[in-house]
């Protein structure tokens, strides 16, 4: 595996300056030689009569980006602790893009090219090295002025464990492979179309160029079938070709890359995140509930997926295109495990749900009423939206298996399409007075005795605990806990059927 001075965090070494100022030498020498000392050939553009720069330009992206995804594809190179990311800030941006350019227009040059001019003895780009330093100097001074427009239009995505990651494929829906054929195929068509421009202008600019000649159609072939061969290597690295081409050093420092994320909790998704992921049906998220089966159909977050923990290879390499896949389970013990084994074989988009199950529950669908302390309107609004999402899960009605089924489905033909275990005020309001239904209220007798639903029995939770094979505090059999209840009338007579959509 390829070790970059970013990933062994020697940036600062002066190996790292020596390597700096031979790259930035031979990078000057080629701009030279391409004819990019003067400012006169680079400002063709503009005028569409030499677009060399369009070019050089396009021929460096395409070199990049091809090279950089062969790389990673084949494990040579480890994108998670070998390359540095920047942040996605998209109106920052544009409005940098729009003051790049507007100087590039005016002066001619852009800081390498002017350093370029400037070696090359040009006066012009002395000065517009000038006015580039005192642009830092100023930006630096005013920063604490500027940083709100610095940091504008943030992306919310979240890739390689970094939020305010964005790439461009995940924007578009996009598999990287697609994007990449299809950012070639543009340039190909951008190369023939200056060659095109140059060849109307041959006269003034004194060359001929390259239009329809054999070196132009094998250059857009060879561009194409590398861009093609993209998809060979399309999505997350597969694990034993990880395995061939890594070497016990590369291995480790993947380790090493995963402790990290586990340290920092990168890993995990909280359950406000994911609600609203899922309530907004971002297409780019997905949840993953690793129950068996059983477990799953008879309750799982709205819109969720079941794979089990043997099958999440293959369900994970076949939604490499998504931005973020999430696992849960009853706890957190089962998807930690598995996420952590999805990221040694390559995968980097799966993520863990914070608390599991019991947490979502917990923190985005208790009813504000029932909790401790009492919240802001905005967050009551948003957890009542929450459950109205979640809660109209599949339109499902109890199926009653008890001795009278025709009494007992009229009694209860009005519950409501919830999440089993789960009624709201309005439904409970209209069928308390109906026979049958019992109410149980399991708070301190204090808190019972100060105020409590008229009707309701009072009953401390510790009825249901007890010491089972000499450990204490454990939840009592099914059997006695419903002989327990039968005290009360209350008899085991439903069943909640989910139907997965």
């Amino acid at each position: 595996m390829i070790r970059t001075f970013y990933g062994t965090d020697t940036l600062n070494s002066p190996a790292a300056f020596f390597i700096a100022l031979t790259i930035g030498f031979f990078f000057g020498l080629t701009l030279e030689r391409a004819g990019f000392g003067s400012s006169r050939r680079l400002a063709g553009i503009f005028y569409f009569k030499d677009m060399a720069v369009l070019k050089v330009m396009f021929t460096a992206l395409l070199t990049a980006m091809i090279g950089l995804s062969f790389c990673i594809g084949l494990g040579v190179i480890d994108p998670s602790t070998e390359i540095y990311f920047m942040k996605t800030y998209y109106g920052a941006y544009i409005i940098a893009g729009l003051i790049f350019g507007v100087g590039f227009v005016m002066s001619g040059w852009c800081p390498g090219t002017a350093t370029v001019g400037m070696a090359s003895g040009k006066l012009d780009a002395v000065v517009f090295l000038a006015g580039s330093v005192l642009g830092s100097i100023f930006f630096n001074e005013l920063f604490s002025i500027v940083k709100p427009l610095v940091t504008w239009g943030q992306s919310t995505q979240q890739n390689m464990g970094q939020e305010g990651l964005a790439f461009v494929y995940n924007s578009l829906g996009m598999s990287k492979s697609a994007f990449g054929f299809l950012f070639t195929l543009i340039a190909v068509v951008c190369f023939w179309g200056s060659e095109y421009i140059e060849q109307q202008h041959s006269d003034e600019i004194g060359k001929t160029g390259y239009f329809n000649t054999p070196f132009l159609r094998a250059f857009s072939l060879i561009l194409m079938v590398s861009a093609g061969g993209l998809f060979v290597l399309d999505g997350s690295v597969n694990a034993e070709k990880h395995k061939a081409v890594s070497s016990s050093y590369g291995l480790h420092m993947s380790e090493k890359a995963l402790l990290r994320d586990v340290a920092s909790a990168v890993d995990h998704v909280e359950p406000e995140e994911l609600a609203d992921y899922l309530s907004n049906q971002d297409p780019a998220v997905i949840a993953v509930d690793v129950r068996p089966a059983k477990e799953f159909n008879a309750f799982h977050i709205r819109g969720a997926f079941n794979a089990e923990l043997p099958d999440l290879p293959q369900f994970v390499q076949h939604h490499t295109d998504k931005r973020m896949i999430v696992l849960y389970s009853n706890g957190m013990t089962h998807p930690a495990q598995a996420r952590d084994s999805l990221a040694r074989m390559g995968f980097r988009n799966v993520y863990l749900l914070t608390n599991g199950l019991g947490g979502f529950i917990e923190r985005c669908l208790k009813p504000v009423s029932l909790r401790k302390e009492p919240m802001p309107e905005n967050s009551i609004r948003q957890i009542n939206l929450w459950r109205a999402y979640f809660y109209s899960f599949d339109n499902a009605r109890p199926s009653v298996i008890g001795s009278n089924p025709s009494a007992d489905s009229a009694k209860f033909s009005d519950m409501p399409p919830f999440l089993p275990g789960f009624v709201d005020a309005d439904w409970l309001a209209v069928l308390m007075e109906k026979p049958g239904l019992k109410m149980i209220d399991f708070r301190d007798q204090p808190e019972y005795n100060t105020n409590h639903i008229s009707g309701s029995y009072a009953m401390s939770i510790e009825n249901f605990r007890g010491v089972l094979d000499g450990v204490p505090s454990m939840l009592m059999p099914a059997n006695v806990i419903a002989a327990r209840l039968s005290l009360m009338g209350i008899e085991p007579v439903f069943r909640f059927s989910q139907k997965r959509r």
